[in-house]
């Protein structure tokens, strides 16, 4: 089929055996309502398959690829990663702005109209972003069914939502870096940003296998203010695949992202900043470890703390209980 001829966003959809999810987050996109104040753009969603090896995966893949004008499918000859699918994406794509979706994520019903309102009301912007849910699955109560563990689909979602609804109001953070210092606070899945400034920033950052959205966000937070609607646009899904399940440290490879802004040319300006994220970073790290009685690795990332801040209490105190428990 025909692309869209002059796509006004590029949405970009990294795509890694996520079979069983894809259609809903595809179909969130694709069928994005209006506001009474704004039209849904134009668009395209660029489906970026990293590699996929599952048979689900790739049927949907090959379906889709001619099911909808509007949908282009790339794929990388090697696994990239989330940071690298998604600079094929970028680099592929033909809108002026870039909007984000996971592929086992949802969207909400006005979430691109919600955002482009406030692009179009305040033509200086260079990034918005929204509020995100976190979809959890309910238990399969209905008659006839499995009782396991079930994600509403995304139309069942959408009920939720008042369809007709004006545009939420936006908050103005200026330079918001030290916002960022505190947590990142905004999801990818809810972020609409200008292509060149992505470009103009190194795009993702494929060395990091985690917080490579956080790294950019940072680099954008130097130099430009972020337009923050306070409407939820995306659901996160939690499941047994998605980073924040649990199993591991919550801010992992965080440190590695900090130690790469450190070598930024705006690392004097913002060096204690960077450096608080990278305190709380560790001893977040040191106490998931304890916690789950892996002591050895908290004794690992206690040194690590200290050859960067060798003269911190806190990594000392650190140090200090895994080595007692350790040994």
């Amino acid at each position: 089929m025909n692309q869209v001829a002059e796509p006004e966003i590029s949405i970009i959809m990294p795509v890694f055996n996520t079979g069983r999810y894809l259609n809903d987050a595809v179909d969130s996109v694709l069928h994005q309502k209006p506001t009474v104040d704004c039209a849904v753009p134009a668009f395209e969603l660029v489906l970026v398959d990293d590699a996929s090896t599952d048979p689900e995966t790739l049927e949907i893949l090959a379906r889709l690829s001619t099911a909808d004008p509007r949908i282009v499918v790339l794929k990388n000859d090697r696994k990239k990663g989330a940071a690298g699918a998604r600079n094929t994406g970028v680099l592929k794509s033909r809108g002026a702005w870039i909007g984000f979706i996971d592929s086992d994520d949802v969207w909400t019903p006005t979430s691109l109209a919600l955002r482009w309102h406030q692009i179009r009301t305040n033509p200086q912007a260079q990034w918005v972003a929204g509020r995100f849910r976190f979809l959890k699955p309910e238990t399969d109560a209905s008659v006839g069914g499995s009782g396991q563990s079930v994600f509403k689909k995304y139309d069942a979602l959408w009920q939720e939502f008042d369809l007709a609804h004006r545009p939420a109001e936006f908050v103005r953070l200026e330079k918001p870096v030290q916002e960022f210092a505190k947590s990142c606070f905004i999801g990818i899945i809810s972020v609409l940003i200008r292509r060149d400034l992505i470009l103009k920033k190194g795009m993702f950052n494929e060395s990091l296998r985690r917080a490579e959205d956080y790294h950019l966000w940072f680099k954008c937070a130097f130099d430009h203010d972020l337009w923050m609607t306070q409407a939820d646009v995306s659901y996160y899904r939690i499941h047994s695949a998605s980073l924040t399940h649990g199993d591991a440290p919550r801010l992992l490879y965080e440190d590695q992202m900090i130690e790469l802004l450190l070598k930024s040319p705006e690392a004097s300006v913002h060096r204690d900043v960077y450096l608080r994220r990278f305190d709380l970073v560790m001893q977040d790290t040191c106490y998931f470890y304890r916690e789950k009685k892996l002591f050895k690795k908290a004794l690992g990332t206690a040194l690590q703390w200290l050859r960067k801040r060798p003269l911190k209490v806190a990594a000392w105190k650190e140090l200090t209980a895994c080595c007692l428990r350790a040994g």
